[in-house]
C-alpha cells in the first residue's frame, strides 16, 4: 500500500524536493540548506571598550566622562606612587609643539616601541593628563579626538598638532607709554 506522500507526489500535488523536506522534519533532521559561502570575515581588532560610533555623535562631557572611565580602567602605567629604580623618562610632543614627560619602567618602553602600547592625553578630573593604553584602545580614541593620540608606532595621527589659534584683533589698543 503506497502511504500518503507517495499518493500526493504521483498526483502531481507536491514536489519530490517537498517530499524530502517533510520526510526531514520527521525524521528531527534539519533541513539541507545549500552551501552557501559566508563572507570573509575581517580580521577581529582587539575590543577596546569604547563605542567609536556613539562617541562621535556625543558632547564633550560625555566624551570626557567615557574616555576616563576606559583609561582608568585600562590603563597600563601606575597611578600614583613611586617609580623603580629602573624606571626612565620617555618624553614626546604635546599637541601645542611642547615636550611631555612620563615616567615609565623598561616594561613600558618596550610595548610602545613594538607598537602594542600609545601614549593617549584625555581629560582627568584635574584637566589633561597622559598615560600609557593598549594600541586597541589609542586607535578608537584617536578616531573620536584626533590630537589625543600622542604616541603610536606607525599611526598617522600619532603626535598631531593643534591648529594654531587665530591672531587676535587689537580692539582699541592703548599706546604704550615710553618713560
Amino acid at each position: 500500500m503506497l502511504d500518503l506522500k507517495a499518493k500526493l507526489a504521483a498526483a502531481g500535488l507536491v514536489t519530490p524536493e517537498q517530499v524530502a523536506a517533510a520526510e526531514r522534519k520527521k525524521a528531527g533532521k534539519p533541513a539541507a540548506k545549500p552551501a552557501a559561502k559566508p563572507a570573509p570575515a575581517a580580521p577581529a581588532r582587539p575590543k577596546s571598550g569604547l563605542d567609536v560610533a556613539a562617541l562621535k555623535k556625543a558632547g564633550k562631557s560625555e566624551i570626557y566622562d567615557t574616555v576616563r572611565r576606559v583609561v582608568d580602567r585600562t590603563r597600563l602605567d601606575p597611578v600614583g606612587g613611586l617609580p623603580s629604580e629602573r624606571a626612565e623618562a620617555f618624553h614626546f610632543p604635546t599637541d601645542k609643539g611642547s615636550l611631555g614627560r612620563l615616567t615609565l619602567e623598561p616594561e613600558l618602553h618596550a610595548e610602545i616601541a613594538a607598537g602594542r602600547a600609545a601614549i593617549v592625553a584625555y581629560m582627568s578630573h584635574h584637566g589633561l593628563a597622559h598615560c600609557v593604553v593598549p594600541r586597541a584602545l589609542a586607535e578608537d580614541l584617536a578616531e573620536v579626538v584626533p590630537l589625543w593620540l600622542r604616541v603610536c608606532k606607525d599611526h598617522p595621527a600619532a603626535g598631531q598638532l593643534a591648529p594654531p589659534p587665530p591672531p587676535r584683533e587689537d580692539r582699541g589698543a592703548k599706546p604704550t607709554q615710553s618713560g
